[in-house]
C-alpha cells in the first residue's frame, strides 16, 4: 500500500511541476536568452476515459481519470541553417506510462538547401501521415488517432528513435516530392507499451510478464507527394526492424527463460489526405509482417508468422472559430489466425472539438467498437473475459502555450 501511495504521489507531482512549467510558458512565450532566440512551448492535458464493457485501450471499463499527457519543449536556430531542440515529455493511459517524465525528442536538425538536411540525435519516427505529429493534440479534433495505425499502446514506443535521418524536396512540374531517409535504434524497456503485445495472459510468458526486451536497429524511408491539386498530398512509408527479441518466464513453465525474437519486422503505409475549404479527408492502408523464432532450453526453436492488415477512413470538418467534428472508421485484423471475433477489431468513432481559448481546448469522443483484436488481458490491463462489443467513451481538455 506505501509502495501504490509513493507512486501515486510521484505522479502527482509531475503533473503539477510540468502544469506549473505550462502556465508559467503561457505567461512568457519565447524567452529570449542573450542574442538568441530560444523557443519555449508544451502542453498538459486531462481526460477521462470510460468503456462499457472491456479494458481498452487501458485500464477504464467503468471510467477512470488516469489518462493524461503533458511535455515542455525548447528549441532555438544556430545560424541560417541548424535548428537545435528537445522536448521532455510524460504520460499516463491506465497503468501504462505512470507519469515518468521521458526524452520524447532531442535533435540536431541542419539544412544544407531545400534538397538536403540531416537530423541527428533522437528523432521523431515518419510513419503514415501523423506518426510524427503524435503530440500535436491541437491540430487534430479526435482524442485518439485511429487505432488500426496508431495504437495508443504503442505512444511511447513509436514516436522517435535513436539514429539519424536525410531529408529534402524538390519540385517536379506543379507539385514536390519530400524525402526522408532514416536509421537508428528504438529505446525500449519491459515498462513501454509495446510489451502488452507479448504479455498478453493467452501468450507465451508468465505473469508479470517480459523481464528484458531490445532491439536491434530500424531503418526506413517516406516519400511524399504534394499533388498539383492544391491541398492533396499522398505518401508511402516503410521501415522495418531487427533482432526484435524478448525474454522472460516461459508460461508453461517459468523458472524456464524464452527468447523471442523476429529477425525482421516491417510496415508498410499508403495514405492520402485531401484538406478542402474547411473539411479534412484521410485514408490510411498499412500492413505489418515478419518470421519470429521462439526457444526454450528444454525444446527445440519453434517458428510462426506474424502480421496484421490495416486501414481507416476519415472526414472532419471546421465549423467555426470553436468548434469542430470528426469521423472516422477504422478496421484492423490478424493476417495470420482466425479465431473469431478475436481476431478482428472495427471501430467507429465521432469527435466533437471546442476551442475555449486559443491555448484551451475540449473534445468529446465515442466509439464502438467491434471485436478484441489486441484487447490485451495482463497484469496491467485486465481482460479476463472479452465482450465481443464495446463502446468507449473519451473526453479531454489541452492546455498549450
Amino acid at each position: 500500500m506505501n509502495k501504490i501511495s509513493s507512486s501515486l504521489g510521484r505522479g502527482r507531482a509531475v503533473s503539477a511541476f510540468l502544469l506549473s512549467a505550462a502556465l508559467a510558458g503561457l505567461a512568457r512565450g519565447a524567452v529570449p536568452i542573450g542574442d538568441s532566440n530560444v523557443q519555449i512551448g508544451g502542453f498538459f492535458s486531462q481526460g477521462w476515459l470510460y468503456n462499457s464493457d472491456n479494458n481498452y485501450p487501458a485500464q477504464d471499463k467503468g471510467g477512470t481519470f488516469d489518462f493524461r499527457e503533458m511535455a515542455v519543449n525548447v528549441s532555438t536556430t544556430l545560424g541560417s541553417h541548424a535548428r537545435i531542440g528537445a522536448q521532455a515529455f510524460a504520460q499516463r493511459l491506465g497503468a501504462l506510462g505512470e507519469d515518468k517524465v521521458i526524452l520524447d525528442w532531442a535533435q540536431l536538425d541542419y539544412n544544407f538547401n531545400p534538397l538536403f538536411g540531416v537530423r541527428l540525435g533522437r528523432v521523431k519516427y515518419p510513419k503514415g501521415l501523423y506518426g510524427e505529429a503524435l503530440d500535436l493534440d491541437v491540430v487534430r479534433p479526435y482524442v485518439f488517432l485511429p487505432n488500426a495505425v496508431y495504437s495508443p499502446v504503442l505512444r511511447d514506443f513509436s514516436a522517435s528513435f535513436d539514429g539519424a535521418m536525410i531529408y529534402g524536396s524538390w519540385n517536379v512540374a506543379k507539385s514536390s516530392i519530400d524525402y526522408k531517409f532514416f536509421y537508428g535504434k528504438i529505446p525500449v524497456s519491459p515498462q513501454k507499451g509495446v510489451s502488452e503485445f507479448y504479455n498478453d495472459s493467452g501468450g507465451l510468458y508468465a505473469a508479470p510478464g517480459v523481464a528484458s526486451i531490445n532491439i536491434k536497429s530500424v531503418t526506413g524511408g517516406q516519400l511524399t507527394w504534394n499533388t498539383p491539386v492544391s491541398g492533396l498530398r499522398f505518401v508511402y512509408s516503410y521501415s522495418f526492424f531487427t533482432n526484435l527479441a524478448s525474454d522472460g518466464p516461459f508460461a508453461q513453465y517459468p523458472v524456464v527463460n524464452l527468447h523471442f525474437n523476429f529477425p525482421r519486422l516491417s510496415y508498410n503505409t499508403a495514405s492520402a489526405e485531401y484538406q478542402w475549404k474547411s473539411w479534412v479527408f484521410a485514408a490510411e492502408y498499412q500492413t505489418t509482417g515478419g518470421d519470429y523464432d521462439f526457444q526454450i532450453p528444454i525444446a527445440p526453436a519453434s517458428k510462426g508468422k506474424y502480421g496484421t492488415e490495416a486501414w481507416y477512413v476519415s472526414a472532419s470538418r471546421r465549423l467555426n472559430d470553436k468548434f469542430e467534428v470528426g469521423a472516422y472508421y477504422g478496421d484492423l485484423k490478424d493476417r495470420y489466425t482466425s479465431n473469431g471475433y478475436h481476431s478482428y477489431q472495427h471501430d467507429l468513432a465521432a469527435s466533437l472539438r471546442y476551442d475555449l481559448t486559443e491555448h484551451v481546448l475540449f473534445k468529446i469522443e465515442a466509439h464502438r467498437i467491434e471485436g478484441t483484436y489486441q484487447v490485451f488481458d495482463t497484469v496491467r490491463t485486465t481482460n479476463p473475459s472479452p465482450k465481443e462489443s464495446s463502446t468507449l467513451f473519451a473526453v479531454k481538455t489541452t492546455l498549450s502555450f
